[in-house]
């Protein structure tokens, strides 16, 4: 296509698409949520027991994270424009059509649905940054663009049950809403988004050059099925792994079982209890923009190694001292407090991985993504069950068992510490056709 601006100043359509983007990921956290804040009512409505509505929960988290792969390659094959169009078309279908059943088996279908339609997300997001956005700048973009998820999640309880408010069934309303909403927005994305900047008829050379100049993309070929073995003996995509999954450890706490954690110790009541636990997912926002301006701060500073190694090992640092520091602490407040500081320093070291998986994965993006977002939503998946687990060791004095659980948080961002600092963005990952790629076992 024949590029329809030409001036010595570039434009700005790279602004549009990384807005974009953080749009589709605002209407996939408004989704992935609802039926959490909807629970009571939809048990009462439709007469689910415990088991079955926890089976509701945990099946969208296990289809996702074991489609991670798959819709990553799916993306480097066919492009973002087609792809993550036809994923947030279809999981937004999935869930305007929970809000029209009444069965449990086609219930857990469509949240199967939603987890594997959605997997696709963030992996295309990545290869979206990847080709639209200068080297020295995917970690402010990536930060962005993860901004979107913390502020569905953070503005999607209230939004939630404004909109379910006024009828025994009205939890159905915002299933219908925000599934037509994202079909809508389906289609505005594949009308706005081209894969490649030079495909856009409203950008410049001037903004081509500027993009292309500094990221190196000259590989236009389409990629084939991700070499796994590749992806499995790559220690530094295994070390980044490693730091998502202890990562979420950190995390998970406060979407899980912080509000348990409220009432058993401190008594806390319902309202206070739901303000509390909102409160670390703004100051998650606040570290996304934080962790994007440091991670490309110091690759222009240090260089990619250095550039994406410190910005995680360093926010695991934090979050361990958080949690240290809540060891010592008998005030719900200040609890909340270090939490707060949890979900900044969490959200400061995840644009850095982002930008790690840009750096190495090549049009494999999407693949390498969505091998580390499988890891770290598997390490989601089990850290709940295993809080549970620690704390049972103490039934008679809820505040041991707490501080345990505290006390394994702490020493996993240790961990996760450790093997950040030996991830290295200088190697690129090798999937065609080599059998031993860079910085391998």
């Amino acid at each position: 296509m024949n590029i329809s601006i030409n001036n010595d100043k570039p434009t700005s359509i790279r602004n549009g698409m990384i807005l974009c983007t953080t749009m589709v990921a605002i209407m996939l956290y408004l989704d992935r949520v609802c039926l959490s804040i909807l629970g009571t009512s939809i048990k009462k409505d439709l007469d689910f027991n415990e088991v079955q509505f926890a089976n509701l929960l945990s099946a969208f988290f296990w289809a996702y994270a074991l489609c991670q792969i798959p819709a990553g390659w799916i993306g480097d094959r066919y492009g973002p424009r087609i792809a993550l169009g036809i994923y947030l078309f279809f999981w937004s279908l999935c869930t305007g059509l929970m809000g029209m059943v009444s069965g449990y088996g086609l219930f857990l279908l469509l949240r199967l649905g939603c987890g594997l339609f959605e997997a696709g997300a963030y992996p295309l997001a990545n290869g979206i940054v990847r080709k639209w956005v200068p080297l020295s700048g995917r970690g402010t973009a990536s930060g962005i663009v993860a901004i979107g998820g913390r502020l569905g999640g953070a503005i999607a309880p209230m939004l939630t049950n404004f909109l379910a408010a006024g009828a025994s069934d009205g939890w159905r309303k915002p299933f219908i809403i925000y599934g037509l909403i994202g079909m809508v927005g389906a289609i505005i994305f594949w009308v706005w988004y081209r894969d490649e900047p030079s495909q856009h008829p409203l950008i410049n050379q001037a903004e081509i050059d500027l993009i292309n100049g500094t990221n190196h993309v000259s590989d236009s070929s389409k990629p084939g099925f991700p070499n796994f073995v590749a992806l499995a003996t790559n220690l530094s995509l295994w070390l980044a792994s490693i730091v998502m999954i202890l990562s979420n450890f950190g995390w998970i706490f406060i979407i899980t079982l912080f509000p348990d954690y409220l009432e058993k110790v401190f008594g806390t009541p319902a309202d206070t209890r739901a303000l509390y636990q909102s409160l670390p997912l703004y100051f998650g926002i606040a570290g996304m923009l934080i962790g994007g301006w440091w991670t490309d701060r110091i690759f222009r500073l240090a260089g990619p190694r250095w550039g994406r190694s410190i910005p995680m090992a360093a926010s695991r640092v934090i979050v361990g001292l958080s949690y240290i520091v809540c060891l010592f602490l008998g005030d719900a407040l200040w609890v909340t407090i270090m939490m707060c500081l949890v979900a900044a320093a969490t959200d400061m070291g995840n644009p850095a991985f982002w930008a790690y998986c840009q750096d190495v994965g090549g049009k494999y993006v999407g693949s390498v993504v969505g091998w580390g977002n499988m890891w770290g939503n598997l390490g989601a998946a089990i850290a709940p069950q295993l809080f549970i687990l620690i704390k049972s060791y103490h039934p008679d004095d809820p505040q041991a068992g707490w501080a345990s659980v505290f006390l394994v948080c702490a020493v996993v961002q240790v961990i996760g510490a450790v093997a950040a600092m030996g991830i290295d963005a200088t190697h690129p990952i090798k999937m065609d056709g080599d059998k031993s790629p860079s910085a391998s076992f």
